[in-house]
């Protein structure tokens, strides 16, 4: 069994690290290498701004996005669309929406798709919201911008 050459705080930097999406062992161990050895110009600021964030960032309560206001930015925006509601799956799906610069509408996350096999079932997604956002008026059309797998169409056809 290899021995560890640094002291817990840095194999504990480098575990969590490798728990980020696209990052293995080796990547997590260069990245955190690389952040302490620039410790003031990276791993001081990215640790003061993932304090900011942890205490900052919510879900919105309208849509589901995460933003640092309650309703978030889009909900709040009173340029958009309020008669369109476009649902996605996650909050990477809206992000990337919103950088394509096509849609000028209102977001509902659903937080995830319908997977029986995994146990996400209707209770555990954002879906009474929805109908009750469209129940409640006002909401004239809703695109289902989900994703083209069996999970994402089944989620589009409950």
């Amino acid at each position: 069994m290899p021995r560890s050459v640094t002291g817990p705080e840095i194999e504990r930097l480098i575990q969590l690290l490798a728990k980020l999406p696209g990052l293995g062992p080796r990547s997590a161990r260069r990245a955190a290498l690389h952040l302490i050895k620039k410790k003031d110009q990276l791993l001081v600021p990215l640790a003061e701004a993932m304090d900011v964030a942890v205490s900052s960032i919510m879900v919105c309560e309208t849509c589901g996005n995460i933003d640092t206001t309650n309703p978030c930015t889009i909900c709040a925006d009173p340029r958009r669309d309020a008669s369109t509601i476009v649902v996605v799956e996650d909050v990477a799906d809206l992000w990337a929406l919103e950088r394509a610069g096509a849609i000028n509408a209102r977001y509902h996350v659903l937080g995830g798709a319908l997977s029986p096999l995994d146990g996400i079932g209707p209770e555990e997604l954002n879906i009474n919201r929805l109908v009750g956002r469209v129940a409640s008026g006002g909401v004239g059309e809703v695109i289902l911008a989900v994703n083209a797998t069996v999970e994402g169409q089944t989620t589009a056809h409950y």
